[in-house]
């Protein structure tokens, strides 16, 4: 459900001036409920969440689109001059990873491969996986 559905559930409409991005000494990771131009209200869109300084990751998951899914994100990303990184889900698809790249001179961070499940462990060995991209990043 998108934003501005579940805000209109508690009849409210969310305004972009009342979030406040949270102090903090550590990094910070604010999740883009599910891509940029979901709704927050009737004008704007997560889009317009995100500062010209952050850091932006696009997880890239192969289905049937991803390729021009994944280039229109980035390209509407880059017009905010965002620094972008990219993490792809899923089995390894060579051409689709190589041509994404190519075209958008993002920063390959890293890949998800299908697992089983999700568990403490699976999750601590992706962390120690990426920590050296993402700390370079």
């Amino acid at each position: 459900m998108s934003p501005h559905a579940a805000a209109d559930i508690d009849g409210i409409t969310i305004d972009l001036g009342k979030i406040m991005e949270p102090k903090t000494n550590n990094h910070l990771v604010i999740e883009g409920a599910g891509g940029l131009l979901v709704p927050l209200n009737d004008t704007d869109t997560i889009f317009d969440l995100i500062q010209p300084d952050y850091k932006v990751i696009v997880v890239s998951r192969h289905y049937l689109g991803s390729i021009n899914h994944t280039l229109l994100t980035i390209e509407r990303l880059q017009q905010k001059k965002v620094e972008i990184g990219i993490i792809f889900s899923g089995d390894e698809h060579p051409t689709t990873e190589e041509i994404i790249l190519k075209k958008t001179k993002a920063t390959f961070l890293g890949r998800i491969n299908e697992e089983p499940r999700f568990d403490k462990a699976v999750i601590l060995e992706y962390a120690t996986k990426f920590q050296h991209a993402l700390l370079h990043f």
